[in-house]
């Protein structure tokens, strides 16, 4: 399985992912990092800190969300090599929450998929699961395939 073999050290093969993952803003903010992006698929790893807690100590479902949210929109939005590297717009997310994690668990991993769609937007499916294999949370979506705003 992906996860038992990525590590938050691990260069990916394809540097625009590598580019990606060293930018600031949001998903930097929450410790999310690009694990796979390909035609249809996506996968990101996010390795527990005590900032990801809820007050009962556990991992926040917020924090499932953007993970989701994020994994979910890139999917459907893949280019190949040299085009740039663009994540969809989320139209509309569906989540259903099933387990918790703790900081013990060590890190959570979002995968997706694309389910189908057209020529501008697109529909996806996704999970978080623990190092364990167990499903986290689930999700669908709508989403708006990425492209380079025309300012």
């Amino acid at each position: 399985m992906i996860f038992e073999v990525f590590t938050m050290s691990n260069i990916h093969s394809d540097k625009r992912i590598n580019e990606l993952n060293q930018l600031g803003g949001f998903n930097k903010a929450n410790g999310l990092k690009i694990v796979d992006w390909g035609d249809g698929r996506a996968t990101l790893r996010v390795d527990l800190s005590a900032s990801h807690l809820n007050p009962l100590g556990l991992v926040h479902g917020g924090l499932y969300l953007t993970m989701l949210d994020v994994a979910l929109a890139m999917c459907g939005s893949y280019q190949p090599a040299p085009d740039e590297l663009l994540p969809g717009l989320t139209l509309s997310l569906t989540t259903q929450y099933l387990a918790p994690l703790r900081i013990d668990d060590g890190y959570a991993l979002a995968t997706a998929r694309q389910t189908g769609g057209g020529k501008s937007v697109f529909f996806a499916v996704g999970e978080v699961v623990a190092p364990n294999g167990s499903v986290i949370a689930t999700a669908s979506g709508v989403f708006k395939i990425g492209r380079k705003s025309i300012s």
